[in-house]
Order: structure tokens, then sequence, then C-alpha cells
């Protein structure tokens, strides 16, 4: 059971999976920055409140006094909300902010008594909160220290260590990230399925010339398969190679139908002449008793019909072959003079019974084709026989072998008579001249089979008119 991918489905959960994933990574940045840059803030308020405090711890006439207490209600870093208490290392007494009453705040400091900021809990007050907690020493004004010196007296203030912590409620901070959050994940929600809908918009408009292509193929009937196919607008690009390559496809496909239908009407034309002459004959040497004599001439008429039909059907086979993948050309390394020199030798007695002189020119130098020996000999065969067959008594066939522009070309020129318009059709299958103008009787299937082979080993057989009277076949092989 064969599973069918669809284009659409395929680009709609990939583009949904992407989408999806590339929002939660967005959404997931977005909310970690704007966290860290919440707390960072808060942080900073409590490292500028501990600024402060630390500095208003005084000593004077020999007791501890707390500045920030005369201060209250003035002071923005003592408002009636702060939370913060001292501890005094030395007499163990602690003082709080009003806002704490008699709560306490967990006691810390970092190491050394260095600044240090921690989460903490205020058990009944405050679930979470951030709080600072560091080590703070009383200073002395000039006044006292003058007085002190006076009096003999000597003050340190590392001998009256205090430890403070300042609390601040990060509630506010909760609530705007928990509402971030919701924001962010109702965008990452929302966004695909919108996202899902237009890129669905999207891709059904780019494959509706998909579409119509295809229902353009589906709808053709079995008479219009040879016509050109519809391209409709709009194809997208990627697929306008395929469209193309599909139209020159079928555009092949009409040539070899018109071919075929061209070859199967030509050879039931060729076949049916020798069938019947032979059903002819035979019906003719069956109709009354005969002498040995007659049965023999009858015999023969009928070998000859029988031998002729034999070579066509020969023929017929393997014009079908050549160009099959089955066979393939062997490509070479062959000397093209050789193999000229070979064929024209077994044609040289028919040549001279039938008084028709050959002009041979070869290269000076020798070179090395890449080509098929068998395709090869059977075009130059072919060549030689259609000029032996077409060129008058007494005329003279030209053959010349020559390395030019990059190809090996072997040429034949014989002056030829009743030579059609269009040279061309010298190449359909079985197309003949009139064989009692020309006095042969050629299957017209030579000339046809030798440009299949030519075609096959990616080289050209042409055929030109040197003049009015004059026909020139030119094998070329590229190099």
């Amino acid at each position: 059971m064969s599973y069918e991918i669809s284009i659409r489905r395929t680009l709609l959960i990939r583009c949904g999976i992407g989408i999806a994933a590339l929002l939660a990574a967005l959404s997931l940045a977005t909310y970690l920055t704007v966290r860290h840059r919440l707390y960072e803030e808060l942080d900073q308020s409590l490292r500028e409140t501990a600024s402060i405090l630390a500095n208003q711890i005084e000593f004077e006439d020999g007791k501890i006094i707390f500045e920030w207490q005369e201060g209250i209600g003035t002071n923005p870093a003592v408002s009636d909300s702060s939370l913060f208490q001292y501890w005094d290392e030395k007499h163990g007494t602690t003082t709080r902010s009003p806002a704490l009453g008699e709560d306490e705040l967990p006691k810390f400091t970092g190491p050394a008594g260095a600044p240090d900021i921690e989460t903490i809990t205020i058990p009944g007050r405050i679930a979470r909160a951030r709080a600072i907690g560091l080590t703070a020493y009383p200073y002395v004004i000039p006044e006292e220290k003058a007085a002190m010196r006076q009096r003999g007296e000597t003050f340190d203030p590392a001998s009256r260590p205090h430890t403070l912590v300042i609390a601040r409620d990060a509630a506010p901070v909760l609530r705007t990230l928990a509402l971030l959050a919701v924001i962010l994940t109702i965008g990452s929600l929302v966004t695909p399925v919108l996202g899902f809908l237009v890129i669905d918009g999207a891709i059904r408009s780019s494959l509706r010339p998909i579409h119509a292509l295809t229902e353009s193929v589906r709808n053709r009937s079995e008479t219009e398969i040879d016509t050109p196919i519809y391209i409709p607008g709009g194809i997208p690009a990627e697929l306008s190679p395929l469209a193309a390559s599909f139209e020159a496809l079928l555009s092949r496909v009409a040539n070899i139908r018109h071919r075929e239908r061209d070859f199967i009407r030509h050879a039931s034309h060729e076949l049916r002449t020798p069938i019947a002459g032979l059903s002819a004959v035979t019906e003719l040497a069956l109709s009354r008793p005969r002498t040995p004599e007659e049965y023999v001439r009858h015999l023969k008429s009928c070998a000859e019909s029988s031998a002729r039909l034999g070579d066509l059907i020969q023929r017929l086979s393997a014009l079908s072959r050549i160009g099959s993948q089955s066979e393939s050309p062997k490509l070479v390394p062959l000397d093209l003079a050789e193999i000229l020199t070979a064929s024209l030798d077994a044609f040289e007695k028919r040549y001279h019974d039938c008084e028709i002189g050959l002009s041979v020119s070869y290269p000076k130098e020798t070179f090395t084709s890449i080509a098929d020996p068998v395709l090869t000999a059977l075009i130059i065969n072919n060549l030689a026989d259609n000029a032996a067959s077409y060129t008058p008594s007494g005329s003279t066939v030209s053959i010349q072998l020559v390395r030019s522009k990059g190809r090996d070309e072997i040429s034949f020129t014989n002056p030829c008579e009743d030579l059609p318009e269009n040279l061309e059709r010298l190449f359909e299958p079985l197309f003949r001249r009139d064989p009692s103008r020309t006095g042969n009787d050629h299957l017209g299937i030579g000339l046809t089979l030798s440009r299949e082979a030519a075609e096959a080993m990616r080289a050209t057989l042409s055929v030109d008119r040197p003049d009015r009277e004059t026909i020139r076949f030119t094998l070329s092989i590229p190099i």
C-alpha cells in the first residue's frame, strides 16, 4: 500500500512546527530578558537603599545613633513601607524599621561582610522578597572626634560592626512576569493558528496552477494526446522546468506516434507487395498441372519474393533496434580510413560491373576517431550501396575522408537523376523513388537505418545538393 505525500500538508506541518518552535524560543527569550531586567532594577534599588542606610549609623556621646530615625517621612529611601533591620554584633541588640514591626528578617551577608542579594520569605508577611545583606560600620563626625581627643578617648569603627538586611517585596515583579507569561502564551497559541490559515491560503493559491495543469492533462482525450499541453499562467518558477519538460515529453511522444503511424503504414504497403506476389505465383503454379520446368520457374520466382521479403523484415527489425537502451552503441577508438577501405573493397566488383568510377581522397595524416565500428560500417555500406544504385553508368562517385572543425567527416558525392525537391524525404522510412525510372528495387530503409545509427552514436548524417544533378551524403562524427 503506497502512501501519497501531500505537498500542501507537508508544507503546513513543517511551517507550523517551524513557526511554533520559533515563537516558543522568542517567547522564552523575551520572558527571560524581561525577568532579568526587572530583577536587575529591583536589585539595583536595593543596593542604592543599602548604600544610604549603611551610612546612617553614627557614634556620638559613647552610643550608636541611627540618623534615619530622625528623617522618617522625608527620606525617600526610608519610607513607612521600608523593610530593614540592623544587628549590633557587639551588644547583640537589633533595630528594625517601623514597617517591619516585630517581624524578623533573615540575617545574612556575603563573604567577609560584602553585600549579597538573595530571595527570601518573611513568614506571615511576604511569600517572596528580594533582600540584600551586608556589614556596616558607624562613623564619627569631626566635631565628635575632636571632643574625644580632648577627653583622651579613642573609637575604632571596626569594633562596632552592624549587620544590615534590607528587603523589598517582589510581588509587583511577579505580577508583571505572570501577565507577560499569559500574553506570550496566548500569542504563542494564537499566532500559529493565524499563521496556519495564512500559509494554507498562500499554499492553495500557489498550487492552483498545478491543479489546473493536472486537470488539463487528466481531461485530455486519447485523440488529443499528440496536441501541445496547456501551461496555465502563474505556475511557480520552481515548477516551470517540470511543466516545460512534460510538454517536451508529450511533443516527443507525438513525434514518435507520428513516426510509428507512418512506419506502420509504409511497412504494411511494402510487405503487402511481396506477399501478394508470392501468393499470386503460388496460386498460378497450383492452378493446373505443370511440367517440372514450369514448377522450377515458379519456385524460383517464389524464392526471389521470399528473399526480398526476408531482407525487408531484417532491415525493419534492425531499424527498430537502433537506439534502444538494451543495445546501446559501443564507442571505441577506430581508424575510419581502415573501415572505409574494407567497405569499398567489397563494392569494387559491383562498381566495375556498373561502369562507375571511384575517386577516393584520404588525409595525409592518420587519425583516430571515437565511434561504434559496427554502426559505422553499416552506414558506410549503405552509402556505398546507395551510390552504386543511383549513379548513372560512366559517372564517378567521389568519396572524401577529412577532419574539419573538431569533426571527422566521410562524404559520398555522385550524380543522380530524379532527385526530390526536399532531400530530407530520402531519410523517411520506406521512401523510394520510382523503380521504373531509377532502374533499381531498393527497399527504402537503408538511409533511414543509417541516420538512426548515426544519431545512436552521437554523429550526424546529412544530405545536400552541390548542384542540380548531384547529391552528397556526409557522415560527421564529433572528435
